[in-house]
């Protein structure tokens, strides 16, 4: 059986990620760097004005060129308490975005266990671009952005069923051809070029006068240029996050069945409880 959170738990969990969050708020409110919430962070500032009773992070975007602004700040900026985990600094890192986590905690991802990377509680962060007003192309686009991500999670671990040994219990669904081809890619193209071409594909059309910006690697989120000109501010937990123009339209036009989930619903939430979860390393030693 999958192990469960604690209420206890999610309570000290929710507590390092409203301190972790924080930090992060002052850094842009003093270098001015827009941010906002999105995915289930939105949600819930929209519902509980709080995390989701239920969520286990806290995902904000921020875009591309405030995000590039972000990275070369906080990487002095941060105390000792926390390190930025991007790709110039945890190089074995398996994924494309910025995390700021929290030293002497752990975190520890299922998918990316036995990857010797800092693995502290985190908040992550995600540069947004934007994508072409052309369906076409931003399946082309996506498809693209999703297939390099691919390529540099299987420098880290293998976690499909073909061309490898899946190192994780339930391999995630995919074809044999893509799994063949990431594997060839990923015995002869070094990861930090994989990282560059996969920030020219997600940046490809920001030079375009486009309706939308997005993390190019979901179908959601997809947010309004406008939005992100009139950020609010909103109640969340202790502080006030940031969030989209007319937040609860932003998030019904990503998620048409957008609503507050009743008690019952909560039962079948997936739950994501990490290998090892440690709030303070040094206590635990």
């Amino acid at each position: 059986m999958t192990k469960q959170y604690s209420p206890e738990e999610l309570d000290l969990l929710h507590n390092e990620l409203y301190e972790i969050l924080d930090v992060i708020i002052q850094i842009c409110k003093k270098h001015h760097i827009p941010y906002f919430a999105i995915g289930g962070t939105a949600i819930g500032a929209l519902y509980d004005q709080a995390i989701l009773p239920w969520d286990d992070d806290i995902d904000i975007g921020m875009k591309r060129e405030d995000y590039n602004r972000f990275i070369k700040i906080a990487s002095k900026e941060l105390d000792e308490r926390y390190f930025l985990s991007w790709s110039g600094s945890d190089p074995r890192t398996p994924y494309y975005f910025a995390k700021v986590k929290k030293n002497n905690t752990l975190f520890v991802e299922e998918m990316f266990k036995d990857v010797p990377m800092h693995q502290g509680i985190f908040v992550d962060i995600f540069p947004f671009d934007k994508i072409p007003d052309n369906k076409t192309l931003q399946k082309i686009q996506y498809n693209l952005v999703n297939f390099l991500n691919c390529c540099i999670m299987g420098k880290e671990a293998w976690l499909w069923k073909h061309a490898g040994k899946c190192q994780i219990k339930n391999p995630s669904n995919r074809g044999i051809l893509p799994c063949y081809l990431n594997k060839i890619i990923d015995l002869i193209i070094p990861k930090p070029l994989l990282f560059k071409m996969m920030k020219v594909s997600q940046t490809l059309f920001n030079s375009w006068n486009t309706q939308r910006y997005n993390n190019t690697m979901t179908k959601t989120d997809h947010v309004l240029k406008e939005s992100l000109n009139n950020l609010e501010e909103v109640k969340f937990g202790p502080l006030h996050i940031s969030v989209p123009n007319e937040l609860e339209k932003f998030l019904r036009y990503n998620y048409p069945q957008l609503h507050r989930f009743t008690e019952e619903e909560l039962k079948t939430v997936n739950n994501h409880y990490p290998a090892q979860l440690s709030f303070n390393t040094n206590k635990s030693k």
